[in-house]
């Protein structure tokens, strides 16, 4: 006898659809986070070569 909700195509499906969502999410703060680190970092570098005039 089939339990509702569990295995099938459908919860498949659903679950693919969660996972996806949540890698999608990841990916976005994972290149926000790259994003500022990287801006901080040019800036740093700029701060280190100008010259102590």
């Amino acid at each position: 006898m089939a339990v509702a909700g569990v295995g099938g195509t459908q919860s498949a499906d659903n679950s693919i659809k969660s996972m996806t969502a949540a890698f999608d999410k990841a990916i976005e703060k994972s290149s926000k986070i790259t994003e500022i680190t990287t801006d901080k970092k040019v800036a740093l570098d700029a701060e280190k070569q100008r010259p102590n005039g």
